[in-house]
């Protein structure tokens, strides 16, 4: 089964958009609990879940965790990993505000743990200076939308550009 079955059961209306979120959403809280990736598994995030899932949709959903492990799993070394579920959080973000859809968000974790991409990087100094220690992907999607939200602001141009490259780098189409 595809992890793609979970926006097609959405719109057959046969999940609720909350049994969808707390799917999704159990992608950027269960990494969470572990410092790296090589203990991780499929059954953390199903574990975790408000209300058990049953047929397709539990097929559907053990298909997106096992492909969040496997992506953990490439990159399990604890900076890597770190980087990784701050990006999942990031597109989270994202795909709840309708930015990244969920399709768009599932081929992206498939090509990271087939490991035909790689984690997204950012020029945070292109836009700041003096970054605190910790500095992360998130982070700088916040401030760069507080540069967007002033198109008067010097920086502006800097940070369309930025934000058009974070966005690519992180599976949203055009």
């Amino acid at each position: 089964m595809s992890p793609h079955q979970l926006a097609k059961l959405f719109a057959e209306g046969k999940i609720s958009e909350d049994t969808l979120v707390d799917i999704l959403h159990q992608c950027s809280v269960v990494p969470l609990l572990y410092d790296e990736g090589s203990q991780i598994t499929a059954d953390d995030f199903s574990s975790r879940l408000e209300n058990p899932l049953e047929g397709e949709a539990a097929e559907a959903a053990q298909a997106l965790y096992t492909t969040v492990v496997q992506a953990f799993r490439r990159f399990a070394e604890p900076e890597s990993y770190e980087r990784l579920q701050d990006c999942i959080s990031l597109q989270e973000d994202l795909c709840m505000t309708g930015v990244l859809s969920v399709s768009d968000w599932i081929d992206w974790l498939e090509r990271t743990a087939a490991g035909e991409t790689e984690l997204p990087t950012a020029d945070f100094h292109s836009l700041f200076e003096d970054l605190p220690e910790g500095y992360m992907m998130q982070d700088f999607h916040d401030d760069l939308m507080y540069i967007l939200e002033q198109p008067e602001n010097p920086k502006y141009d800097e940070a369309v550009k930025q934000q058009k490259l974070l966005y690519h780098q992180l599976g949203v189409s055009d």
